[in-house]
């Protein structure tokens, strides 16, 4: 396959993570780390002194979602991928990005170096709080590295009502040249989980965001206030009903685990099915991110799952993806696309769209 057509869907680059980056202040960012690291279930938090594995909770009162159940621990970004923060004495730490982020920094030409050595011609970058609200750095990378980077706008999610934050979406695509919209559910958290993107006041963004013409990478929690993944599916399947004319991305892709039987048999239910064939909603590739720390290279099971989801939806809803530099905690940014190699199931038509052709005919449509 050409590496000239291959599209990455889901990369980052970003400034020093103990700035500001594109917030208000650093105290407004280090909140969105925080109850980042407090819902993140990939890694495990560990303790410094010995790094043993902790189950305890320390960064968010668990019976209180909001802003106001946040802990006070000195959270902090550290350095070498870890975020770290101190509780009765004691200093714990998540490692989210690779020890090899020495400074917690991944600029557009340590990301565009990755690309060339994997065969990687375009990313795009999502565009999650964790990282900042990065639409202007985005803008500057995408003027210098034309036709490698397609950025993605974000906002406030629980406040997208507010004049403020739909003048920020105009801004971002009209003026700093966003692509799309990346929306997570992670960040009702501002709001306590009180409505969510489906109740009648958002109605007002979403049509600014049908306007624009532009798709939405959606960010499920699969465990949050709403419910587990089928009831949030339920809230998206309203939304979709409302807005059938936008096209949807589904971060981290649909979660096939969560379908299989004992038999690793997946079925996909009813209510996922028809998300994914009656509306136009995509379903990103997304393995090694999800599975790199429990199964090794070439993640045999991933090729069976994409496997089982290919028989079923066909190549158009499925796009290919990595999380660079995240991923890199479990293997180099190369091996996230090699491991698509064993899927010889896939013709090489139906390769070429899965790894880049479906999501350019996306972009070029919308």
């Amino acid at each position: 396959m050409d590496t000239t057509d291959i599209v990455d869907c889901h990369a980052h680059i970003f400034p020093p993570l103990a700035q500001a980056c594109g917030l208000p202040d650093t105290e407004t960012h280090l909140l969105f780390q925080q109850r980042a690291m407090h819902t993140h279930g990939n890694q495990p938090v560990r303790r410094r002194s010995d790094h043993a594995l902790i189950t305890e909770k320390h960064l968010w009162d668990n019976n209180d979602p909001s802003e106001a159940g946040r802990t006070d621990v000195n959270f902090r970004v550290g350095r070498m991928g870890r975020f770290e923060w101190t509780d009765d004495g004691e200093d714990y730490y998540v490692q989210f990005l690779p020890p090899s982020l020495q400074d917690m920094h991944c600029p557009a030409e340590a990301l565009i170096t990755q690309m060339d050595y994997a065969g990687i011609q375009t990313a795009v970058l999502q565009n999650d709080h964790i990282y900042g609200d990065l639409a202007e750095y985005f803008s500057a990378a995408i003027a210098r590295y034309p036709d490698r980077f397609i950025g993605l706008a974000n906002v406030d999610e629980a406040f997208a009502y507010r004049d403020e934050q739909i003048e920020r979406l105009h801004h971002s695509v009209s003026v700093l040249g966003m692509q799309g919209l990346y929306y997570t559910l992670s960040g009702f958290f501002r709001n306590g989980y009180s409505e969510f993107f489906n109740a009648p006041s958002y109605y007002p963004f979403w049509d600014t965001v049908a306007a624009l013409n532009i798709p939405v990478f959606w960010v499920f929690l699969g465990d949050s206030p709403a419910g587990g993944f089928k009831e949030e599916m339920a809230l998206f399947r309203r939304w979709l009903e409302r807005y059938p004319q936008v096209s949807s991305i589904l971060v981290h892709g649909a979660p096939t685990a969560l379908f299989a039987d004992d038999n690793d048999r997946v079925v996909l239910p009813d209510y996922m099915r028809e998300i994914l064939t009656q509306f136009p909603v995509y379903s990103e590739v997304l393995y090694p991110i999800a599975w790199g720390g429990r199964t090794e290279y070439p993640y045999a099971r991933a090729q069976q799952h994409i496997r089982q989801l290919y028989d079923q939806l066909g190549p158009d809803p499925l796009i290919w993806g990595s999380d660079m530099p995240n991923v890199e905690r479990y293997c180099t940014y190369k091996q996230t696309l090699s491991y698509m190699d064993y899927c010889d199931f896939l013709s090489p038509t139906d390769r070429r769209k899965v790894l880049g052709g479906n999501l350019r005919t996306l972009f070029a449509r919308d």
